[in-house]
């Protein structure tokens, strides 16, 4: 089974679009319309508590949960865990109440019961608010399964699947996980249909490929949720996923190798097979966005300029999906809303990043989308290699 490719001459990309298609690219014109319109926002100004806690919080959840992760240019990669960046408490982060959806205390709680252990909370306590759980300091570390792309803990006789590098899965993750390359060719169709319809066709060559995270390491050294090889990579072949199965709670996959082509702006880029769409999604929209700007001319950006483009259009995707007609999410409501939830969870996660590359580029570069739209932006960047004041 050979790789699926993003090849916009393909066959797939010439038919016409269908009536729900056309609503897709009107939709993503709309969304770049608006950005013209849309209200200055100056985050500089506004002065926000310093919480001691939420200090605490920070330093322990990034030692214990996080990895640093500074990406140099030349690679475009994506961090794993950036999903789980809001983790950090910014004590800046100016949410609601000035609080954030998780909240650490050292004192025990006499009227709380951990969701994961179902007994009464005696030690150092994690509450995450937007998925409602609560559960003792010591399940991060004692082996209770974390899914890998929603950041929720077991509970109770939910099924959990190891995916084949030790990931973990939860199930409703798992619902619209991508695990092959069979899986990943609608979605590649509908962020083709994104780009198009921003007017930003990528006319060229460029292979896709999942990879699982033991060949993302042999590449990087680190973990990543995707990754673009460009042309001064010096790697000739990748070890991609053609095929899963799932055995009991473990999934094993077969893999092929695929010689990269030589002589190529973009050699390839590969996505982190197992994750859902809407997740895997945004990471392809990143990751074509570094792609676009190779193929394009962008040399010499700055790491938050490039990466912050980058995570505005994984930002983006994800506002454009809407949920209606998408074949993969057929099914009850209730796998539905978690969908919605995960979006949002995901947003949120781009959003409140405190790296200097992919949190404050993304809203050095969100700001200037917002008040000048993204097409002059982009050709404000392509001339001066700056961001428009």
């Amino acid at each position: 089974m050979s790789a699926y490719r993003f090849l916009d001459e393909g066959p797939s990309y010439e038919v016409q679009f269908s009536e729900d298609e056309n609503e897709d690219v009107v939709r993503a014109i709309d969304l770049s319309l608006q950005e013209s319109q849309a209200k200055e926002v100056n985050m500089g100004d506004i002065e926000f508590p310093q919480i001691d806690e939420v200090e605490e919080l920070a330093q322990e959840m990034e030692e214990i949960t996080l990895s640093s992760t500074d990406l140099s240019a030349s690679t475009g990669g994506i961090e794993l865990e950036w999903w789980k960046r809001f983790k950090e408490f910014n004590p800046s982060d100016p949410t609601s109440k000035g609080t954030s959806w998780w909240r650490k205390s050292s004192k025990p709680c006499n009227t709380l019961v951990c969701d994961v252990c179902e007994e009464q909370i005696c030690s150092a306590w994690l509450r995450c608010s937007y998925w409602g759980q609560t559960f003792c300091q010591k399940h991060t570390s004692d082996g209770t399964p974390c899914c890998c792309a929603c950041s929720r803990v077991k509970i109770g006789d939910m099924k959990f699947i190891t995916l084949s590098d030790g990931r973990k899965l939860c199930p409703d993750c798992r619902h619209t996980a991508v695990m092959d390359p069979e899986d990943c060719k609608p979605l590649l169709d509908e962020v083709h249909r994104f780009f198009k319809g921003l007017n930003m066709k990528i006319k060229y060559y460029i292979p896709i490929l999942l990879v699982d995270n033991d060949e993302i390491i042999r590449i990087h050294k680190k973990r990543l949720l995707g990754l673009t090889l460009y042309e001064k990579f010096e790697l000739d072949a990748v070890n991609y996923v053609t095929r899963s199965t799932q055995r009991g709670e473990n999934i094993k996959v077969v893999k092929e190798v695929e010689q990269l082509p030589p002589g190529r702006k973009v050699k390839a880029v590969l996505l982190l097979y197992g994750f859902p769409k809407i997740a895997l999604g945004a990471t392809l929209a990143h990751e074509l966005m570094h792609a676009w700007m190779r193929v394009q001319g962008y040399p010499g950006l700055s790491l938050p300029i490039e990466e912050g483009l980058s995570q505005v259009m994984a930002h983006k995707w994800l506002e454009w999906q809407s949920f209606a007609g998408d074949d993969y999410m057929k099914g009850t409501s209730d796998k539905v809303q978690f969908l919605r939830n995960l979006k949002e969870f995901l947003k949120y996660g781009i959003e409140k990043r405190h790296s200097e590359a992919y949190g404050h580029g993304f809203r050095e570069v969100k700001w200037a989308v917002e008040r000048y739209g993204l097409r002059y932006t982009l050709e404000h960047i392509a001339r001066t290699r700056k961001l428009p004041e």
